[in-house]
């Protein structure tokens, strides 16, 4: 199973209806006081069931610009 983060910023003001939006698409995600809105947390099996959701999160209205961060499974702690 991998792990991944996407950092993401939208439009000033539009933070509560899109970190439902989120919600509905990451496993976790929190609000962050820095050069990013959120940071949302992934699990996946296989990178084609990955890819499609920083697809979905880049179409959610009022998203200006994704990061998305790959981790690498074994180098793990978990």
């Amino acid at each position: 199973m991998g792990i991944s983060f996407i950092l993401v910023n939208c439009d000033m003001g539009h933070e509560l209806e899109t970190i439902s939006k989120l919600k509905e698409l990451c496993d976790e995600v929190q609000g962050t006081y820095d050069v990013f809105d959120f940071i949302c947390k992934l699990r996946y099996d296989d990178m084609d069931s990955f890819e499609k959701t920083p697809q979905k999160i880049r179409r959610i209205e009022k998203i200006t610009h994704t990061n998305t961060i790959y981790t690498i499974p074994e180098q793990s702690s978990s």
